[in-house]
């Protein structure tokens, strides 16, 4: 357990262990139980919870429906002043992307069971607006900016067939899960070595033919914002 080790006095012993729980939920994508946790860092699972509470509340951590936690997005936003900024390095890439391709592009990053869209750019040239709210959320396995995040995850029992094809060929491609109409096309990203975000284009469904040309533009935006964000 982590509380073996000898503990300087000088140290604040409450914010030690909220910072080794932390460290022990971003060794899984899958989670932990309070129960998990307080056996890891060697505490009665009433201060486990405590301190897992306390994190949800700062948006650190996210409680899952099954009872485990996850890193949450608040983490995200803090690595973001300490690394360089996801939004701000990839809304160039995005928005070049949107005037070239004349599509909806976008950045979604993953918050436990759920995905959080971070950047939306509309192409102004456009008779067409898909209206992704920066803000909105949505479950984790529906559509393609999801599913793509999943895809750059090791493979689930139970997980849908659309992410074992998304990992296969390196994105993700629904139509009409999010708007109807529309079809999405997202891979993912990787930040600090895991899949936390995808970078997507968002086109009506009647320019189909162009999905195997548009991919390839979505796979070297994600490719190339992994790169940037170590």
């Amino acid at each position: 357990m982590a509380q073996d080790a000898k503990v300087p006095t000088e140290i604040a012993q409450t914010l030690d262990r909220g910072l080794q729980v932390l460290e022990f939920l971003g060794s899984s994508v899958n989670g932990f139980t309070a129960t998990e946790v307080a056996q890891q860092i060697g505490v009665h699972r009433s201060i486990a919870a405590r301190l897992l509470a306390t994190l949800a509340n700062r948006k650190f951590a996210t409680r899952l429906a099954d009872g485990r936690y996850v890193i949450g997005t608040g983490l995200f936003s803090l690595a973001r002043m300490v690394a360089r900024d996801l939004v701000s390095v990839a809304t160039p890439m995005l928005r070049d992307a949107t005037e070239r391709v004349v599509a909806t592009s976008v950045l979604h990053v993953a918050d436990g069971d759920e995905v959080v869209t971070v950047l939306s750019i509309e192409p102004p040239s456009a008779n067409f607006r898909v209206g992704m709210r920066v803000g909105a959320r949505g479950p984790l396995d529906l559509a393609a900016h999801g599913i793509a995040i999943l895809a750059g995850r090791p493979s689930m029992l139970g997980e849908r067939p659309e992410v074992a094809q998304a990992r296969e060929r390196g994105y993700a491609a629904t139509t009409g899960e999010v708007v109807p109409g529309y079809t999405g096309l997202s891979a993912p990203v990787y930040v600090g070595g895991e899949a936390t975000a995808s970078v997507g284009l968002v086109i009506p469904a009647s320019r189909g033919v162009e999905v195997p040309e548009l991919a390839v533009e979505v796979v070297k935006l994600a490719q190339a914002l992994s790169v940037a964000n170590g």
